[in-house]
């Protein structure tokens, strides 16, 4: 491996409380009623444009009309600018983690489906841009996570061939962007998986820190 790339939400930083505090106040200013914060859990992996149609519309697969879509959006940019931040959580061993994978040599770049505005502000608040060379949110390019382009575009400007580059995510739509591009992909077992067993995930391994990580790529060099 010469590179990593981290998906953000549910890999570094638990997020969720502050996305669902937007949401919700998305669905207030809209007449509808709130909903759990573990529900808004299971909605989030695939970025803002889907987060919203199934917040509105009630379930994995809903679809709301374009005009009230365009509402909803307008609003949640809003809400978020002001929640992003405020109650988010490392999960534990992470920065200890990135420092081991630098201390290994290894490149790295952030890929999320996070629109890009509030992903640099989250990794600048946590200290987290100092460990990437850059950050690629989702609404950089015309495709998002699952699909394989926001990965092999991370590579190209990584200068590194894709099966040299690691997927370190939490979800499923990290595992099929990364089978896709043909890179091998780690996921952690505490994230974000829209109510799927991470065990029928199809990646190359699941790790419960990135201590667990760090340690395997060592012993892989010294091997």
């Amino acid at each position: 491996m010469a590179a990593i790339l981290c998906d953000l939400d549910g890999t570094l930083l638990d997020t969720v409380p502050d996305i669902a505090e937007a949401v919700n106040a998305v669905l207030l200013e809209l007449g509808r009623a709130p909903l759990e914060e573990r529900v808004v859990a299971g909605y989030v992996g695939q970025g803002v444009d889907v987060l919203l149609h199934r917040a509105l519309g009630g379930g994995f697969d809903a679809q709301v009309e374009p005009g009230l879509h365009a509402r909803a959006r307008r609003a949640f940019a809003a809400a978020y600018a002001a929640t992003n931040g405020r109650r988010t959580r490392f999960y534990p061993g992470v920065v200890e983690g990135l420092d081991a994978f630098r201390a290994l040599g290894l490149r790295l770049a952030c890929v999320t489906n996070k629109p890009q505005a509030p992903t640099d502000a989250l990794l600048a608040q946590f200290g987290l841009d100092r460990y990437f060379e850059f950050a690629l949110g989702g609404d950089v390019l015309p495709q998002r996570k699952p699909q394989p382009e926001p990965l092999l575009h991370a590579a190209q400007r990584l200068g590194v061939a894709a099966d040299a580059c690691l997927m370190l995510g939490d979800s499923a739509n990290d595992a099929r962007a990364a089978r896709a591009a043909g890179m091998p992909v780690v996921l952690v077992d505490y994230g974000y998986t829209e109510g799927r067993p991470i065990g029928d995930i199809d990646c190359d391994a699941v790790i419960s820190s990135f201590a667990e990580l760090s340690a395997s790529l060592r012993a892989s060099r010294a091997g």
